[in-house]
């Protein structure tokens, strides 16, 4: 155990059986139609409810197929309400591809299960109902790694420090460690601390969070490391969720962090019906805080859990197999397991092609794809894998150079794109007044006349009284502190916000959304806009409204806006698709 699990938890205390549990075979005589299909092996891990289990799943073998049986199994034979089963996933497309399955299995949408997301959309969820016991409202915002940042610099200037060597970056990095292994500032440990401004660091992350509370915000490791600290302190609240849960899953189990797996192991310590999938194999994000020791030592922690390997793969040919098994053969600390392909033929081997540099690779690449696309081959149905990003560069000019059409998967995300973030800006304002970062953004956009002496009277007025800028700003309005233009563009911009909070209930989410765009004149300050960019922002901003019409309410919106963790991709068209291996994960090419 490393010294970043001091606080895991004692192992969880073996189940005792349950002498009421009916045998399947005397439940029902027809076979369900999620078993149809199953493998041996498949069907175990559905079957095998009782206690915690853990399933080895190598790529292709199946796991997500056995994910939602295994939930179709719990539902159909009524072991537990759909709103009793916690689900984790790791990435929300998974989550929504999980419950589209689900409902296929069992014949109809899948309603009532609250608890299938991301573990940031699940603790995010358990934190909005118990916001005020960790200093919090429940209407608290979600922080992106921009608005992070910006909150990180004003922290290091207070404290007169120079950004450019003690970086905002730097200190974020720092902080996300931390939250990762569930540390707050208190827990740092010394020779960690002396990491950022000569041994500070553990002030600086105290001070940054407390900006964090004055601003009714959470970064995205807060939201585990708050439900940490919920249950820890609150064992009645603990108590409720053991109650609640009576089935507990994890996907991807050997990509999680510390953080993830101490709020795992709290929530298993009620009712010990855990199930973990995972690969000890794939474990690929070391980098982002990721323990594959979780996974190593599930038996540990939880004594008399089963294992079941599923090591027939349905996606792979026999000579890829083989040289993966080879490779993998040579990873230290395995549990073990043996893919084999499910039967057909070995497939083509694989080659293997020195080239000179970089740019004889591109167009050796190149040269492939083209031969390809002559013989019909759908440019869609290629990737390219490269193992850093700073390696696309040859092969974006070999393709431009050759007008192959190409799109980079893991590239710039539609949320990330100025009028996106703009136009939420605005949004989560309305909704939440004490978002400074977001009322920083747009109050001078489109332009009003509010230069940099503007901000500093509202950030000075802002400290001195304790309120945010929002409040500053209306206050400053009636004062003789601010010129008289300034005090009426400050009036009108926050008697509009206080006119849009009050229709809150009163229109349809969208139509308001659509009237705040157009009434703070921002659709018009692109519509006026003569650059190339514009006409695509605007279209970008129609995109925005129509996907909100997806969710009920407004706070539903804002909430996947700050989860969403999956790349906005443009699919359209037939292109070779380039990527990281990390961004690869979890995809599918005929040619690779």
């Amino acid at each position: 155990m490393t010294a970043s699990r001091k606080h895991a938890l004692e192992p969880v205390a073996k189940p005792q059986p349950d002498a009421q549990i009916v045998p399947l075979s005397q439940r029902a005589s027809a076979q369900p139609p999620y078993f149809a299909g199953l493998n041996a092996e498949q069907r175990e891990a559905v079957e095998a409810l009782d206690g915690p289990v853990l399933v080895l799943a190598g790529a292709g073998t199946g796991k997500t197929r056995v994910l939602t049986a295994r939930i179709a199994h719990i539902l159909a034979t009524r072991r537990a309400r759909p709103q009793e089963i916690l689900s984790v996933t790791f990435t929300n497309k998974a989550a929504k591809e999980m419950k589209h399955r689900i409902g296929a299995l069992v014949g109809g949408t899948v309603e009532g299960m609250p608890w299938l997301g991301t573990f940031h959309s699940i603790s995010a969820r358990i934190l909005r109902y118990h916001a005020e016991l960790v200093g919090l409202q429940s209407s608290f915002t979600v922080l992106d790694t921009d608005d992070q940042l910006r909150l990180l610099k004003q922290v290091i200037e207070a404290a007169k420090l120079d950004v450019k060597r003690w970086t905002p970056r730097h200190l974020a990095g720092l902080i996300d460690s931390w939250k990762n292994r569930g540390l707050g500032p208190d827990k740092i440990p010394a020779g960690e601390a002396f990491a950022f401004a000569n041994g500070r660091g553990a002030e600086f992350y105290a001070a940054y969070q407390q900006r964090l509370k004055d601003l009714n915000a959470a970064d995205f490791g807060d939201l585990l490391l708050e439900n940490l600290r919920l249950f820890l302190e609150n064992p009645d609240i603990l108590k409720s969720y053991h109650h609640r849960f009576q089935f507990i899953m994890v996907d991807e189990y050997q990509d999680t962090n510390v953080a993830q797996y101490l709020w795992l192991r709290l929530l298993a310590q009620g009712n010990h019906n855990v199930c973990c999938v995972g690969d000890d194999d794939q474990s690929i994000y070391g980098w982002r805080g990721a323990e594959v020791d979780n996974i190593l030592r599930f038996e540990k922690d939880f004594p008399g859990a089963k294992v079941i390997r599923l090591e027939r793969n349905y996606r792979s040919t026999g000579h890829i197999l083989g040289a993966a098994s080879g490779l993998i053969a040579h990873n230290q600390g395995r549990l073990g397991k043996t893919l084999h392909a499910d039967g057909g033929p070995d497939g083509e081997r694989i080659l293997v092609q020195g080239v000179w540099d970089d740019e004889q690779e591109a167009r050796a690449i190149s040269d492939d794809i083209e031969s390809a696309r002559v013989r019909g081959q759908k440019l869609n149905d290629i990737a390219i894998l490269v193992r850093a990003s700073f390696q696309m560069r040859a092969l974006e000019d070999r393709f431009v150079t050759l007008g192959l059409p190409y799109r980079v998967i893991g590239g710039p995300r539609f949320y990330e794109r100025q009028e996106i973030k703009d136009a939420i800006a605005y949004l989560q304002v309305m909704y939440n007044p004490a978002n400074d970062l977001k009322f920083e953004r747009i109050v001078n956009t489109p332009k009003r006349g509010l230069g940099e002496s503007t901000m500093q009277t509202l950030h000075a007025y802002a400290r001195a009284e304790g309120v945010p800028l929002f409040h500053a700003a209306k206050a400053l309005a009636t004062s003789d502190e601010l010129k008289p233009a300034v005090r009426k563009t400050l009036s009108g911009l926050t008697e509009a916000f206080g006119i849009w909070r009050r229709s809150l209930d009163a229109m349809k989410h969208t139509d308001l959304a659509e009237r705040i765009l157009d009434e703070s004149g921002y659709t018009a300050m692109w519509q006026a806009d003569k650059s190339p960019q514009a006409p695509s922002r605007l279209e970008n901003l129609k995109e925005l409204i129509r996907f909100m019409d997806d969710f009920d309410t407004l706070g539903g919106f804002l909430e996947h806006v700050s989860l969403v963790m999956d790349a906005e991709q443009n699919s359209e068209g037939d292109r070779v698709s380039i990527m990281t291996l990390h961004a690869a994960k979890g995809l599918e090419f005929d040619h690779v």
